[in-house]
C-alpha cells in the first residue's frame, strides 16, 4: 500500500499488474528518442559524419543550415525535430532535388575543416531514408527506442482460435471449441535459434532484446550476434556470457548490452539468436508460427528465421556456412537489435510494489515450492501447507549497494523476510528475517532455505513498522522508522566476504513462512532501490 502520508516513495511509480519503474524513465525514454533522431540526422541517415570540434571551428554552420532546408525546407529545423518532422514528406520532392546543393555546400566546408573530415557522402541516395527511416520506432513495432526487430511487438499476442466441427449426418448437435494460444514454443537444446533481420541505418548496434518463458531447471543460454556475408554465410561476430546464472527462470523482457558497439551499414543482414545447451531444459521463447511459404531459388535467405545445430560452444570469427543452416522450423523467435538507449554508467533502479492491484505481481517470482499471495493490499502466506514462500524480483538492480524497505503487518513468531544481494535462483543471498520479538540478519545458503545468523537483536517489531535492509560495501545494516527519521537498530560487517556480491548477486526479493498452523508477518508495500 501507500505510505502512511498517502504519497508515494520518491522516484516510485505506482501502477497496475506489477509493472512499476521510475518516474523519471519516462522523461529519459522521451529525452533518449530526440538524442536518437538528432544523431539519426547528424550521422547515419543522412550519412553525416561531424568531427564537431573541427565542424565547429571550420565555421560549417551556412552547411548545416543549407543540409536542413535542402532536406526538411526549415533553415536551422535539424535540431528542431517537431517542426523537421512535420515538414519532413511534404518536402520530399524538393528534397531530392536540392540535396546536390547540400552536399557541393559540405565540400565546401570539408575543405576547410581540420583533419579534412569527410562531412557527408551520398546524399542523394539516402534522403528517402531520411524520410522513412528514422531509428526511433513505434510502439506498435518495439517498446524500446531504437530496436528493429524479426517482428512487430503489437503481434506478440495471445491468439483465439473458434473451431467448430461441420453438423454430421443424424446429428443436430454442433460442437464449438474455444482456445486461447500464447504464442510462445520450446526450441530444442543445442540449437542456435535466429532471425535475420535488414538494417535500415548505418551505424552502431549495442543491445539485443528477446523474452524468455518459465521453465524448470534451464540449461545453459547465449546471446549471438552475427552478420551475413555476400555468399549467404553467417559470421558470428559477438557471443554473451552464459545468461542462466544472470536471469531467474520466469517470463521477463531481457535486454543484454555488448561490451562493445557493432557498427552494421544499411541494407546489411544481422542474424541475432539465442544458443541454449548442455544439461537442463530449453527456455521457451515468445515468438510466432509463420506460414509455410516456398520461395524461389534466387532469393535468400528464404525465411526470417534459420537454426543451426552444435553442442558446443559458439565464439567470435566463427562461419556459419549457408548450407549447414536449416529452415525446417517455422516458428520465429521474437528478437530484435538496437542501439543503446542510455549513455554512460548505469542508471540507478527502484522497484516499487503496494499490492493495491490486489493480485500478486507477475514481476515478482515465486522461487519456492510454497506461494504466497496479496489479500487486503499485503504480501501474505498463501495456504495452509507449512514452508517457506520466497519472492524475487524478475529484473536485478544494476549495483552491488542496494536496499529494501518494507512495511511489516502483523508480525508473529514466524518468520517475515527482506532479501538483498540475491543469486538468479535464489539460493545464496543476505536476508533481513523479522520475528515479533526479534530480527536477525541472515546468510542463505544450501537451496535459499538453509540460514546462518550472522546478527541479531532482541526488539519488540509492532504491526505497521518500517523497516529497511541495506547492503553498503561489506556493511549490513537495519534500520526503523522514527517519525520522519530512520534509526539504525541493528548492523554487521562481513569481513571474511562470506556473502558474494557482484553482477551475478543483484536481485531483491521478499518472503514469509507457516509453521506450527501461524503464519509469518506480511507486507504492506515493498521498494528496492540502488544506492
Amino acid at each position: 500500500m501507500t505510505a502512511p502520508d498517502g504519497s508515494l516513495p520518491e522516484g516510485a511509480y505506482s501502477g497496475g499488474g506489477g509493472q512499476r519503474g521510475i518516474v523519471s524513465l519516462a522523461a529519459i525514454t522521451e529525452e533518449s528518442a530526440k538524442l536518437a533522431s538528432r544523431s539519426a540526422v547528424y550521422q547515419p541517415y543522412a550519412q553525416v559524419n561531424l568531427n564537431l570540434g573541427d565542424v565547429v571551428n571550420a565555421g560549417v554552420n551556412e552547411f548545416t543550415a543549407d543540409l536542413a532546408d535542402a532536406v526538411t525546407g526549415a533553415t536551422g529545423g535539424l535540431i528542431d525535430l517537431s517542426a523537421w518532422a512535420d515538414s519532413l514528406r511534404a518536402d520530399a520532392e524538393r528534397a531530392l532535388t536540392d540535396a546536390v546543393s547540400a552536399r557541393q555546400t559540405a565540400q565546401g566546408a570539408q575543405a576547410i575543416a581540420e583533419n579534412q573530415t569527410a562531412i557527408i557522402q551520398s546524399t542523394n541516395s539516402n534522403v528517402q531514408v531520411v524520410l522513412d527511416g528514422l531509428p526511433v520506432k513505434p510502439y506498435w513495432e518495439s517498446m524500446n527506442l531504437t530496436e528493429e526487430a524479426s517482428f512487430p511487438r503489437n503481434a506478440l499476442h495471445r491468439a483465439c482460435w473458434d473451431l467448430r466441427t461441420t453438423q454430421a449426418a443424424g446429428y443436430t448437435q454442433v460442437d464449438q471449441l474455444f482456445a486461447k494460444l500464447a504464442p510462445t514454443y520450446v526450441p530444442p537444446v543445442n540449437i542456435l535459434e535466429g532471425a535475420f533481420i535488414r538494417c535500415l541505418y548505418s551505424g552502431s548496434r549495442k543491445t539485443v532484446t528477446y523474452v524468455p518463458d518459465t521453465v524448470t531447471t534451464p540449461c545453459e543460454l547465449y546471446v549471438v550476434l552475427g552478420r551475413m556475408t555476400e555468399n549467404g554465410d553467417i559470421t558470428i561476430v559477438w557471443v554473451s556470457p552464459n545468461q542462466t546464472p544472470l536471469i531467474t527462470a520466469s517470463r521477463f523482457e531481457r535486454t543484454v548490452e555488448l561490451p562493445n558497439e557493432v557498427v552494421f551499414e544499411q541494407g546489411e543482414t544481422a542474424f541475432v539468436g539465442i544458443h541454449q545447451r548442455g544439461s537442463g531444459n530449453a527456455r521457451p521463447l515468445l515468438g510466432l508460427e509463420a506460414v509455410d511459404i516456398p520461395r524461389p531459388a534466387t532469393v535468400w535467405p528464404p525465411q526470417l528465421n534459420a537454426q543451426f545445430s552444435t553442442s558446443a560452444l559458439l565464439s567470435p570469427g566463427l562461419t556459419l556456412a549457408a548450407g549447414a543452416l536449416s529452415f525446417a522450423s517455422r516458428t520465429i523467435p521474437y528478437i530484435s537489435l538496437g542501439r543503446a538507449d542510455l549513455t554512460g554508467d548505469p542508471i540507478k533502479l527502484m522497484f516499487y510494489e503496494d499490492f493495491d492491484s490486489g493480485v500478486l505481481p507477475t514481476a515478482l517470482v515465486r522461487m519456492s515450492t510454497q506461494a504466497a499471495t496479496v489479500s487486503n493490499g499485503v504480501f501474505v502466506v498463501s495456504g495452509g501447507n507449512d514452508g517457506i514462500r520466497r519472492y524475487l524480483y524478475a529484473q536485478p538492480l544494476n549495483y552491488d549497494d542496494q536496499r529494501v524497505t518494507g512495511q511489516i503487518r502483523n508480525p508473529t513468531g514466524r518468520v517475515a523476510r527482506l532479501m538483498v544481494r540475491s543469486s538468479a535462483n535464489n539460493v545464496g543471498y543476505a536476508a533481513l528475517t523479522v520475528f515479533s520479538n526479534r530480527i536477525v540478519i541472515d546468510r542463505a545458503s544450501g537451496g535459499g532455505e538453509t540460514f546462518t545468523a550472522l546478527a541479531s537483536l532482541d526488539i519488540a517489531v509492532a504491526d505497521g513498522d518500517e523497516l529497511r535492509f541495506s547492503a553498503i560495501g561489506n556493511v549490513y545494516s537495519v534500520d526503523r522508522r522514527s517519525g520522519v527519521d530512520w534509526i539504525q537498530i541493528l548492523s554487521h560487517t562481513d569481513a571474511a566476504g562470506a556473502i558474494p556480491a557482484g553482477p551475478g548477486h543483484r536481485y531483491v526479493g521478499l518472503g514469509n513462512e507457516r509453521g506450527f498452523f501461524s503464519n509469518g508477518g506480511g507486507w504492506d508495500y515493498w521498494k528496492a532501490e540502488d544506492l
